[in-house]
């Protein structure tokens, strides 16, 4: 069986990563998010979902590893972590052999 080198823990996060990308209101939020960094005000309105539904997923997508937050006074900016991106991306080519 082909595993590409992948170690069990890379593919336990792949699996958490994975889950974490389920979800269409996920992928518009990571969406909104490639455009510009925001606080949960600006994606409740840009992405017109409720504050504690937003709040659950963003804290999904943390857990992930896809998105980073950083408290600035009162408020929590929230921004992709494209090396995340880049970490996926190279274990799926491991995990299938495809070669870039």
């Amino acid at each position: 069986m082909f595993d590409g080198g992948i170690s069990e823990k890379e593919l336990r996060r792949l699996t958490k990563q994975f889950g974490a990308l389920h979800s269409v209101l996920r992928l518009r939020i990571l969406t909104a998010l490639a455009e510009c960094e925001s606080n949960v005000r600006d994606l409740e309105a840009r992405l017109r979902v409720s504050q504690p539904l937003l709040s659950w997923h963003l804290t999904q997508l943390r857990q992930a590893g896809f998105v980073t937050a950083e408290r600035e006074g009162r408020e929590v900016h929230y921004r992709l972590d494209p090396d995340a991106f880049r970490e996926l991306a190279g274990n799926i080519e491991r995990l299938f052999g495809i070669s870039s």
